[in-house]
């Protein structure tokens, strides 16, 4: 794996420090306390803070106002950070990509959203405005999204094996309008009937299951596992102690899961019901 970059390395991440240091300097050291005020996830706070996150306009004025510093200064550094962030992949995620590309298996597991392999073009769409992505940024972030989806589960002549599991709320949580979830559940149902990929449910009468720690891909190579970790920052390892991790919990969430034949038979129960 790539080493960690320096703080002073990257656009991003030296603003990110300095917006950390400011909150600091203000007297807020928790970030829960601070996430209050602006309002954000305290996890996102994280994220900006290390330079993982892009800080829209409206956040960071009002992160500026708080701690007393002058926006303008903070709003050059921000400007810097978005041009070194026009790559179609963001940093946090181009190890991972260029794993993904190599493996012939990729498990993951989401307890929220449809998964990434498995989203159309409109989902990722509407996914990335509701997730605040930087208006020039999203048309080149669905793309990468197809183009990771090209080179793994619809490579030739030898497709990437997809295991796939999800919690039945990913079904139910609209992104975008009802057509544009009518016609993911679809597209969810035609690729969970291929050989290489295979689908599961976790129904919603499940008790809570050790898959709550958050989602996460393990992308396996001939002579490899990597392992991404997106509840905790985004982050990408090919630590063994982390893969044997999540390799237990994600059969575990198998075992909660419907059959293959079951969850087809639920997500298209669902995309009936959402039908515009």
């Amino acid at each position: 794996m790539m080493s960690p970059e320096r703080d002073d390395d990257h656009p991003a991440k030296r603003l990110g420090r300095k917006l950390r240091e400011a909150r600091i300097a203000a007297g807020y050291r928790s970030q829960e306390e601070f996430s209050v005020l602006l309002p954000l996830h305290r996890t996102t706070v994280t994220k900006i803070e290390s330079g993982a996150r892009h800080v829209t306009p409206g956040i960071l004025r009002k992160w500026c106002e708080i701690c007393h510093v002058d926006h303008e200064l903070y709003q050059a550094a921000a400007r810097l950070a978005a041009v070194a962030e026009a790559s179609p992949v963001p940093e946090w995620f181009a190890d991972f990509f260029r794993a993904q590309t190599l493996a012939h298996t990729i498990r993951v597991w989401h307890p929220v959203i449809i998964p990434g392999p498995l989203q159309t073009a409109e989902y990722a769409r509407a996914f990335h405005e509701g997730a605040r992505t930087p208006e020039h940024l999203i048309e080149d972030r669905v793309a990468a999204r197809i183009d990771l989806q090209q080179r793994t589960i619809e490579r030739q002549p030898a497709p990437a094996r997809l295991i796939a599991v999800m919690d039945e709320a990913a079904l139910h949580r609209h992104v975008g309008s009802a057509e544009v979830m009518h016609k993911q559940l679809l597209h969810l149902g035609e690729q969970g009937q291929r050989q290489h990929i295979g689908i599961q449910i976790v129904p919603a009468s499940r008790a809570a299951n050790a898959g709550n720690v958050g989602a996460f891909t393990i992308a396996s190579l001939d002579d490899a596992d990597v392992l991404l970790m997106e509840a905790l920052e985004d982050v990408t390892t090919d630590k063994r102690a982390s893969i044997r991790h999540a390799l237990e919990v994600f059969d575990e969430v198998r075992l909660e899961s419907l059959s293959g034949p079951e969850s087809l038979e639920l997500i298209m129960k669902v995309a009936e019901s959402c039908k515009p």
